[in-house]
């Protein structure tokens, strides 16, 4: 019984008699709790290597009184990190981590089995398989590093090895890969040799999964460089394509039908967020502080959203019209703002640097839940004049455990 509640005290993130005190008024519940995982990339300086700060997970917990943003995890030694997934049960954490993948402890962070594996790019789970899209520069000739497969797949519990797809352009990608996604039987991929600047390529290939085939097809010269790899409502999947980073094209394939694509900016995509919402694509321009949207099949221009006037650097919908915003200067901060995308911004809180992935997850598992006291220290708006309870501004607290924290909201 005791050694039982040292584990929750541990849990809670408390030590000591405290701990053990407080550990008597943990409980357990099976209710669904729905969680935000924040990936925040990190920061380095591109010319002289410096890592300014380790990429981590964190999570944001809604549906409480109070939210604030925990790190669950910080990968040190690593200097970013390129794609999150959870589970289907919530209970784990998938991360690519320069040349490793982790799977991590949902609840905890702890890691779980790692599997080392230069270039990781983006994530797909399919039944017990994690698939591995790869690609990477050379940061001493600024070319592409030369894989033998640019797909792997991984046992999704223990990450060993399980197949993998040459790169000869007949067994699967021949050039760095992108995003992955699995779709009617199939695990669709965005190739696109990003990181051999001028010789960027526009392929979409799919794995037969039951067979383990490839095949792909050419998006044509407008669909060079596809960054964004979204899944329809029928299954097919469209891509954002930066092109040569002088344009954007969209482009659509269902996996049997020739592909459908369509310039629709001569400014390029870059890095800009999109996402999947309504029956159609939302995705950003550079340079453009709204949101475009184009119709899901024919790829023909719709009205747009207004977003938040800003350059977003990731995005993630979440039931109904709200949506998760990343945004950063990638150097030293990092927030998440939610907003309804018809009466405008519900809340914002500070996060890693570069919040380049957001997943909502809703897990229903017994977790512990502790009831602990807090103290309203103060609220200061940004001259540093105290303010009242509630009020915009920088509000600290300090909790039964001793921990004090800090929440930045701004009016609507």
């Amino acid at each position: 019984m005791i050694s039982n509640l040292w584990k929750v005290a541990h849990i809670a993130g408390v030590r000591g008699l405290f701990g053990l005190m407080l550990a008597l008024c943990v409980s357990l519940t099976g209710t669904a709790q729905e969680r935000v995982y924040v990936l925040c990339e990190g920061a380095q300086d591109f010319y002289s290597g410096e890592v300014l700060e380790f990429p981590s997970v964190g999570v944001i917990g809604l549906g409480g009184e109070w939210m604030e943003f925990e790190e669950l995890h910080s990968f040190v030694g690593h200097a970013f990190a390129s794609d999150l997934l959870v589970s289907e049960d919530g209970a784990r954490l998938y991360v690519a981590a320069e040349d490793t993948v982790y799977v991590m402890d949902a609840w905890t962070g702890e890691i779980l089995a790692e599997q080392a594996l230069d270039g990781a790019r983006k994530l797909a789970l399919h039944e017990d398989r994690l698939f591995v899209s790869r690609g990477d520069y050379d940061p001493v000739t600024w070319g592409s590093v030369a894989f033998d497969a640019y797909l792997v797949a991984l046992d999704a519990e223990s990450l060993s090895w399980e197949a993998d797809w040459a790169a000869d352009g007949v067994a699967g990608p021949a050039w760095a890969s992108e995003g992955v996604r699995a779709s009617n039987g199939g695990l669709f991929v965005a190739v696109n040799n990003a990181f051999d600047f001028g010789e960027e390529v526009g392929l979409i290939g799919r794995i037969d999964l039951e067979s383990g085939a490839y095949e792909e097809v050419d998006l044509g010269p407008a669909g060079l460089n596809p960054v964004h790899l979204l899944l329809s409502d029928d299954g097919a999947v469209v891509t954002v394509n930066a092109q040569q980073y002088d344009g954007t094209s969209l482009s659509r394939w269902d996996g049997q039908d020739a592909p459908l694509t369509l310039q629709v900016a001569e400014v390029t995509a870059g890095c800009g967020a999109a996402a999947w919402h309504a029956g159609g694509v939302l995705y950003q321009v550079y340079g453009e502080g709204d949101f475009r949207r184009a119709d899901g099949v024919t790829l023909a221009p719709q009205d747009g959203w207004s977003g938040n006037g800003l350059t977003v650097y990731s995005m993630t919908m979440m039931d109904g019209d709200q949506v998760l915003l990343g945004m950063t200067d990638f150097v030293g901060s990092g927030e998440v703002e939610c907003w309804n995308m018809e009466t405008g911004s519900m809340w914002t809180l500070p996060v890693g640097v570069a919040p380049g992935k957001m997943v909502v997850a809703s897990t229903a598992m017994d977790v512990p839940v502790v009831q602990m006291d807090r103290t309203w220290l103060g609220t200061y708006d940004v001259m540093g004049r105290p303010a009242a309870p509630g009020a915009a501004g920088l509000t600290l607290t300090r909790w039964a455990d001793g921990r004090v924290t800090k929440r930045f909201t701004r009016a609507d």
